[in-house]
């Protein structure tokens, strides 16, 4: 081991907990990475053509799709053109509604049939058009699209737990470019989603107040993690992150659900059986895929983050500054 007099002098590691998981992490800053060290650069390939006649989720291709379960379209047929937003099981689903719900035993094990939904939500015709680059009544017109679909697993007593997720690009599992948010709901919760509500539920009842609400309180005013504020949302680095530039955007105002969202974006939600779980507060969690996990953070469960959230939070400020 190298002494201490050869350690670098700016390498001070951290231990942080997750208020609300109860869960460490190291914040590891100093093992010389700066934000922009992390930047990646942009795909080699020149930017999509507006439409591809290959790629099932353009206008045109609504046969190579299975059924669509739910649109926004301007007029004519449903599975045909006209569309803006349109939602359809996804053909290669981790989990199908033609399966058992029931647990069974295998020795000394359990199990069960990969019974659930898996569904896309195709959010424009266009093929090059992402997220971000879109107007802001079609961006309202995608998030209903995910209300919609939420409400409509919401009410089956067997699916317990909803996930809206969106990947983007090759390195977070993407292998469609056409813009695209995917939804699953499973009989099973998220161990991710039980510590948060375990842990928001212990926080409520010690100190009779939302652990969520306490964040947003506490970060906009301490501005340290704090990079965007709007009249209904707080966009944060969190605290504990576990990768570099973990972002967190949470409502304001306490609401359990994201279901109970006004017109106004995984979503972490209070599952659908225990929506009243008052100590809950939904909220969206991204995670840029910038680092690979390595043995440590597989064998161990705790995670290193080589970017501080502070220096995350001004870079991304400086990034909206621009």
């Amino acid at each position: 081991m190298a002494s201490a007099s050869r350690r670098n002098a700016g390498f001070q590691p951290e231990l942080r907990k997750n208020i609300v998981t109860r869960e460490w992490v190291i914040i590891a800053k100093g093992r010389g990475k700066r934000p922009s060290d992390l930047r990646q650069d942009g795909d080699s390939q020149d930017r999509p053509p507006q439409f591809d006649s290959k790629c099932p989720f353009c206008p045109g291709n609504e046969g190579k799709t299975p059924p669509e379960v739910f649109a926004l379209r301007d007029g004519g047929p449903r599975n045909s053109r006209g569309w803006s937003v349109r939602v359809v099981p996804n053909k290669f689903a981790a989990l199908r509604a033609d399966g058992s719900d029931a647990l069974r035993s295998v020795g000394i094990y359990s199990a069960r049939d990969g019974f659930g939904a898996h569904e896309v939500v195709i959010e424009s015709p266009d093929h090059d058009k992402d997220l971000w680059e879109m107007d802001t009544q079609h961006v309202e017109g995608v998030v209903e699209a995910y209300r919609q679909r939420y409400l409509a697993y919401e009410v089956a007593e067997s699916l317990r737990h909803v996930l809206i997720f969106r990947n983007h690009g090759p390195k977070a599992g993407t292998s469609l470019i056409h813009p695209h948010t995917q939804l699953i709901a499973g009989p099973v919760l998220p161990h991710q989603v039980q510590l948060e509500l375990l842990g928001a539920g212990h926080y409520w009842e010690y100190l009779g107040k939302c652990v969520f609400c306490e964040i947003v309180d506490y970060e906009l005013s301490s501005g340290e993690r704090a990079v965007f504020e709007s009249d209904h949302f707080v966009v944060i680095t969190a605290f504990a992150g576990r990768y570099p530039f973990e972002t967190w955007v949470i409502p304001k105002r306490h609401s359990i659900r994201f279901a109970d969202m006004s017109d106004n974006y995984a979503i972490h939600s209070a599952p659908s059986a225990e929506y009243n779980v008052r100590a809950y507060h939904w909220h969206l969690e991204i995670y840029p895929r910038i680092t690979t996990l390595g043995g440590f953070e597989l064998g161990s469960d705790i995670y290193i983050n080589v970017i501080s959230p502070e220096d995350a939070a001004k870079s991304l400020r400086e990034v909206g500054q621009e």
